[in-house]
């Protein structure tokens, strides 16, 4: 049988009418344009924010839902939080103040000793935080395959005196150690 023959028979047939004729009388919203402004129908706040909210809790219930209330999104930073550690890095920030070796020679609150026992601690704890930023960067670097020539020309420059400025201090690490 020729395929063009059985499809006229079968637009031909009592049944394809049938099913064309329901088919006609079959409506959808998907052809209706929807509302385009965000909670259009509910109170954002002030008056009927509270009766709007009864009410839709009465509904959820109804059908066997629950309300469940809005969290902070997970990574989100308080402002408290966001002000403490701004004062934070104020505080190292002024730590870090240059001094003039004068200053620092003739402090007298301190011995000669403690001086340099207090700078190297500090030392240490500067480098580790160094040491930190470096490894974070390195595997953001490795994780999200970063080509080194998708590098900036000027971080590219800037991690080269880093490690000259790194060699240099080792050198005086070194002579101090000695």
């Amino acid at each position: 049988m020729n395929v063009e023959k059985f499809i006229k028979q079968l637009k031909e047939s009592e049944s394809y009418k049938k099913f064309t004729d329901e088919m006609n009388e079959i409506s959808t919203t998907a052809g209706v344009d929807g509302y385009q402004t965000p909670k259009a129908f509910s109170p954002q706040s002030g008056e009927g924010k509270a009766e709007f909210d009864a009410q839709t809790k009465d509904n959820a219930e109804q059908f066997g839902y629950k309300i469940v209330p809005k969290v902070k999104r997970r990574n989100s930073i308080s402002k408290e939080q966001l002000m403490k550690q701004e004062s934070v890095y104020k505080q190292m920030m002024s730590s870090l103040q240059e001094s003039s070796y004068k200053e620092y020679k003739g402090d007298k609150t301190k011995t000669t000793n403690e001086k340099i026992n207090t700078s190297i601690k500090e030392l240490n704890q500067s480098l580790m935080k160094v040491e930190r930023a470096v490894g974070h960067a390195l595997r953001l670097k490795t994780e999200m395959a970063v080509d080194q020539r998708l590098l900036w020309r000027s971080s590219h420059s800037r991690l080269i005196k880093i490690g000259e400025r790194l060699n240099r201090i080792g050198k005086k690490i070194n002579e101090l150690g000695a």
